[in-house]
């Protein structure tokens, strides 16, 4: 009775395990750069966190983007199409910047403590990270299945 779980198990990390890990990888470096602008922001220029909130995802989702595109899915350069990636991405960078800056203001409500929000904005971009996985694996990026024609068989007697 467990082995088909441990078999579904070994499917899917199969078939998304090191895209997920080189998308872990891309996170980790755009989440660096996002709370470090968001960083700057609250600590240096002393923003309203809503503002610097932002800036940090408008500095971060570039990165994003291209990382996601090139190194998690392993896109060609050149041939960015603004319908069917870029607007797409952007749209779902929006989702996220709404999500995340609700939370940051809702929490800058009860709190000024700028760790407790940058704690907010990393738990909110965390709960939507593999629904944006999820995403960009089917719509955005989906695997290029080759077109393979079959040649019929010929029946030789």
């Amino acid at each position: 009775m467990d082995q088909p779980s441990r078999f579904n198990l070994a499917r899917l990390w199969n078939d998304y395990g090191m895209r997920l890990l080189r998308y872990g990888g891309v996170t980790v470096v755009t989440t660096t750069v996002g709370l470090t602008v968001l960083s700057i922001g609250l600590y240096v220029f002393d923003w309203k966190p809503v503002w610097a909130n932002l800036v940090s995802v408008s500095a971060s989702t570039p990165f994003a983007y291209y990382l996601n595109r090139h190194y998690v899915w392993e896109r060609a350069a050149g041939n960015h199409s603004v319908s069917q990636e870029v607007g797409p991405f952007w749209v779902m960078t929006l989702i996220g910047y709404v999500v995340s800056t609700s939370a940051v203001g809702l929490m800058s409500l009860a709190t000024d403590s700028n760790p407790v929000l940058l704690l907010t904005q990393l738990a909110a971009f965390g709960g939507l990270w593999l629904v944006k996985f999820a995403f960009l694996e089917k719509y955005l990026w989906p695997d290029q299945e080759e077109d393979v024609v079959e040649q019929p068989v010929s029946d030789a007697a």
